[in-house]
């Protein structure tokens, strides 16, 4: 049976005998780490095993004890990290500074043995159960987002009993707007939801009768009356939720066929005014339209739907679109290339 790891405590005091005083009281049941200066207990806490707890002495060169608090707890990577302060004096000016800036308590010195290992324990134990609780809404937080994957499943199911292309379009969507949101800088998270959200944009479409959907005819003006409807239906099918997904697909549905320049519908909304789900959703859906076979028109080759993107062909123009995302866009074109092709990969 496998040894459970020690947890490990960094030291950090410009007095090596006060870092000696400390691991000698605490080695038997942690692993101890040590730092004389501020920028290299940054260095060893920001590293790539982060200690589970640190002593920090309040009085140092270099870095005081409060300036090196202030900057760990800035970072996500170590601002959890609970941060005992080691000092030989504290008025409560000190002691309130301290806990707003993020400690958990207070040693003393001189050091009192029984105090010091009391203290640690009970924090290290407080730090496991923070620890195992967030697993446990991690875990469900999991569980949550697997039903909302197979909702945005069943949801877009309906699309497919109309349309046998559509399955492997709202696939490619969801890797597009996924690409698109990281290149942008929005994050991991953001770009976790647009993947699930992206592949709702056209649930409106269920209320379009066949005749109308699958015609290989240019629309009537009526039947265009009717088509324009479906992002407002998919925005009333989606809303109402608390949930991120349904909320994001929400918007993405009721104005993915908005467009920067204004040109677009169902009202016409123009530059910042349309989400930026949506204006990432307007970019990556045209891509594939273009690039896919449709009742009414053949597929078209990368290079030449890139071509008409940048420069328009009196349907498509890039007026249409966010201007900086198609620019990111024409510059990591390759990826959506691969992603097009990749369309039998399986996402969710």
């Amino acid at each position: 049976m496998a040894a459970i790891p020690q947890k490990s405590i960094l030291i950090v005091d410009d007095a090596q005998t006060n870092i000696t005083l400390l691991e000698a009281l605490l080695c038997r049941e942690y692993q101890v780490l040590s730092a004389t200066d501020g920028p290299t207990a940054i260095e060893i806490a920001t590293g790539e095993l982060p200690p589970d707890m640190i002593l920090l002495d309040v009085m140092m060169p270099k870095m005081n004890g409060f300036q090196v608090c202030e900057a760990l707890k800035d970072n996500p990577r170590t601002q959890n990290i609970p941060i005992l302060f080691v000092t030989g004096m504290i008025d409560e000016d000190d002691e309130r500074k301290g806990l707003e800036l993020g400690a958990v308590d207070y040693i003393t010195k001189p050091f009192n043995p029984f105090i010091v290992r009391s203290r640690v324990n009970n924090h290290m134990e407080l730090k496991q159960h923070r620890d195992h609780l967030e697993e446990l809404v991690s875990e469900r937080t999991d569980q949550l987002r697997e039903g909302y994957v197979d909702t945005v499943n069943r949801l877009t199911m309906a699309a497919e009993y109309k349309d046998k292309n559509t399955g492997t379009h709202i696939q490619r969507i969801s890797h597009y707007c996924r690409e698109l949101a990281l290149l942008q800088g929005l994050g991991e998270e953001y770009a976790k939801i647009i993947s699930i959200a992206a592949p709702m944009h056209d649930i409106g479409k269920i209320s379009i009768p066949d005749a109308i959907l699958l015609k290989t005819s240019p629309l009537t003006d009526q039947e265009w009356e009717v088509m324009r409807e479906h992002p407002k239906t998919g925005a009333r099918i989606l809303s109402g939720s608390s949930s991120p997904y349904l909320e994001m697909a929400k918007d993405i549905a009721a104005s993915h066929h908005e467009r920067w320049d204004g040109s677009g519908y169902p009202d016409g909304r123009k530059e910042a005014d349309i989400p930026v789900a949506a204006r990432i959703m307007t970019l990556g859906d045209q891509y594939d339209a273009l690039r896919s076979r449709r009742p009414y028109k053949p597929p078209l080759g990368h290079t030449e739907v890139i071509d008409i993107m940048t420069r328009g062909d009196g349907r498509t123009e890039p007026e249409h679109f966010d201007p900086q995302l198609l620019e990111l866009f024409v510059e990591h074109q390759h990826r959506f290339a691969e992603l097009f092709e990749q369309a039998s990969v399986e996402f969710f």
